[in-house]
């Protein structure tokens, strides 16, 4: 498969248009993932009569942080070579694995020991530990400058900002650094989507 079959067509005429729709979608379903947190029982063993609300706003946030990557990606912000074409594949392919993290939590909680569980499991991990490598390379292309590389550092470093800080005052008390962190970083991303010139 060669680059050209991963690069999205671009029409010049309605490019910012569409741009700016994909980065409010992502400013917009940013908030989710912490609307979702509210309705965790804090204990995965134990049954959860409002999961199909966390699956819901965790499938919202998702989608957001899919079409800042798909605006990204338009915007040529990893450069244009088969390595960006690749990262922007990888990137899809584990947002779209978490989200049927999302979906199997809630629709098949049976399946919690099933290969299939814990592979979309640990590609919600996945997906924002990358944002790191998606940062270096959009801090190298040059494309957006100043603030604008800052968002998918944002991303990216949220988990290990969460396991340090888990270390230091506990996992129940550092929820907020991992939530918080992706819940600014994707909303950002978004708007650095959205003023594209």
């Amino acid at each position: 498969m060669s680059s050209n079959q991963l690069n999205l067509t671009i029409n010049p005429a309605n490019s910012i248009n569409t741009n700016r729709i994909l980065g409010m979608i992502g400013m917009i379903c940013a908030p989710a993932l912490y609307v979702g947190s509210l309705f965790h029982t804090g204990n995965y063993d134990e049954p959860n009569p409002n999961q199909i609300f966390s699956s819901m706003f965790g499938v919202i946030y998702l989608c957001g942080a899919m079409a800042s990557a798909i605006a990204m990606r338009r915007q040529r912000v990893t450069r244009n070579g088969i390595g960006a074409a690749i990262l922007f594949a990888v990137q899809i392919i584990g947002l779209f694995m978490a989200m049927w993290f999302n979906v199997l939590e809630y629709a098949a909680p049976n399946l919690r020991q099933s290969t299939i569980f814990f592979i979309t499991d640990m590609a919600y991990p996945f997906s924002h530990v990358l944002m790191i490598i998606v940062g270096i390379a959009v801090w190298k292309s040059g494309v957006w400058r100043g603030w604008r590389v800052v968002p998918p550092f944002l991303c990216g470093f949220a988990l290990p900002l969460f396991f340090a800080s888990s270390a230091l005052i506990g996992r129940e008390n550092s929820g907020w650094v991992f939530v918080g962190g992706v819940t600014l970083g994707f909303f950002l991303l978004g708007y650095a989507a959205k003023i594209t010139k």
